[in-house]
């Protein structure tokens, strides 16, 4: 079987477990502090939840590139192996953290050592060729968008029989799953250099990455689109329970609180029933047109849509339009890797994609602690509304300097 056959199908299932896993705990988060820790007041829970969601990304965003340059030296099946262990053993811990502080501190650890999705990606696409690389891509990013469909209806399910704090155990275990697929699946034919220590090589790959422009200012363009994108995400389940669960989900569910659970894991599962449908058609017209063109336009596309989640007023309104703004979120992280990809040399894939990955992490982090200080009133429930007014501000300046980048850009390829 060839090289690059083989590890995508070993590639595909772990991304697959491990974003499932995550994504069956990760959407019911807020409601999981509150109910562990008992919050009564909105703007604390809001603080926690964001903290305690935030530092994981923050963690990985830190830790990311020097994991990916060690990929670079040692080799990617490894490093996506050990992430994956990782994950399985700061996950399981989770639910025995007896206070926030400590949840907040197994949550950076998870990131701080995690990392996954880098090494996977550059695994199985280092020996496909270039002019493929935004397709491969995108068929990875339906892995995890599969995953992240699958996890909030597992754990909607699982939590209303087994309790919220299972979840953090079926996270474990399809992490450990993934590791063992990828030990026994892939294969890296490619021996990777040592021929220098590993700082200089780090200095070396950074220097290289960052000679240019384009590349320094595509990642900080990145980095203040996924701001935006992310400062609701770990907040939806708070605005959710505002709006009130989706009425036909109440009417044929046991409990308010499992129609509550079910109607946020619509909220989540739109994403990934886009990403089926929409991903594949950004790799492609990201191979046809260039992918910092379309990502401007997604990010363009997705400020207009969250200026309209500030005038919605029903539970059905915001899934609608949610609906609207995953088929834009689809193609984020496919444009932006196959933004980075056509620029960088092959030998510095790793460590590139891991910057990137760093750069939405950090978005990741950064976005829902923003949110929470935008949304921050006296009363007991958080104005959300006027953070998804500041997200749509952030994702629209993103686009416009994309516009403006690609322009200047003297690159071939956009």
């Amino acid at each position: 079987m060839h090289e690059a056959h083989r590890n995508f199908r070993a590639v595909w299932p772990s991304l697959f477990a491990t974003a499932m896993g995550l994504m069956a705990f990760l959407p019911v988060l807020p409601l999981y502090v509150k109910e562990r820790f008992g919050f009564d007041d909105g703007d604390s829970l809001t603080c926690w939840a964001s903290l305690i969601y935030g530092a994981a990304p923050f963690a990985a965003a830190c830790a990311g590139p020097f994991w990916g340059a060690l990929g670079d030296r040692v080799g990617k099946k490894p490093m996506a192996i050990r992430a994956n262990l990782a994950i399985a053993a700061t996950t399981a811990l989770m639910p025995l953290a007896p206070t926030p502080m400590w949840l907040l501190v197994m949550r950076a650890l998870q990131g701080l050592l995690a990392g996954y999705v880098a090494p996977a990606m550059a695994l199985a696409s280092q020996s496909v060729p270039r002019e493929s690389h935004g397709r491969v891509i995108a068929r990875l990013q339906v892995a995890m968008a599969t995953g992240t469909f699958l996890g909030p209806q597992i754990g909607a399910e699982v939590s209303h029989w087994c309790g919220r704090e299972s979840l953090f155990f079926v996270a474990s275990g399809l992490s450990l799953f993934a590791a063992l697929w990828l030990r026994l699946g892939a294969v890296e034919t490619t021996a990777p250099p040592r021929h220098a220590r590993f700082v200089v090589e780090f200095a070396a790959a950074a220097r290289t990455l960052f000679a240019g422009r384009v590349f320094p200012a595509l990642l900080l363009l990145v980095f203040v689109f996924r701001i935006g994108q992310n400062m609701l995400e770990p907040l939806l389940a708070l605005f959710v329970r505002q709006l009130g669960p989706e009425p036909w989900l109440l009417q044929c569910s046991e409990t308010p609180t499992l129609a509550l659970d079910r109607t946020i894991a619509a909220a989540f599962g739109v994403l990934a029933v886009a990403q089926w449908f929409c991903t594949p058609m950004w790799g492609r017209l990201a191979d046809r047109h260039g992918p910092l063109r379309c990502l401007a336009l997604a990010s363009l596309a997705i400020a207009l849509l969250q200026l309209g989640m500030v005038l919605v007023g029903t539970t059905r309104q915001f899934l609608l339009l949610r609906c609207l703004t995953a088929c834009f979120m689809a193609g984020s992280m496919t444009l932006a890797y196959a933004a980075v990809s056509k620029r960088v040399p092959d030998q510095h894939r790793t460590f590139a994609f891991a910057l990137v990955q760093s750069c939405i992490q950090f978005g990741l982090a950064v976005g829902p602690v923003l949110g929470a200080l935008v949304a921050a009133s006296d009363g007991a429930e958080p104005e959300l509304r006027r953070a998804f007014l500041a997200s749509a501000c952030l994702c629209a300046l993103a686009g416009i300097g994309m516009i403006r980048l690609r322009r200047r850009s003297t690159a071939s390829t956009a």
